[in-house]
């Protein structure tokens, strides 16, 4: 694989290993399902992966890291 791909892989893999903010937006509708011109925005948390963190320690371990 080229180096650049390897380099966003990893970038990928230890942000889920550490977790991550996103922001989830809603358009709101009103009851006749038309837009209100209003967005609902949620804020959640997406917690580190064990699995994530497990597939890190191990291409350490390896050399591959």
């Amino acid at each position: 694989m080229c180096n650049s791909v390897n380099d966003e892989i990893k970038e990928a893999l230890l942000k889920r290993a550490k977790g991550y903010d996103v922001e989830e937006k809603e358009v709101i509708l009103d009851k006749n399902r038309k837009e209100t011109g209003k967005i609902k925005v949620t804020k959640k948390h997406i917690p580190p992966s064990v699995s994530a963190i497990k597939t890190i320690r191990r291409m350490i371990d390896l050399g591959e890291w």
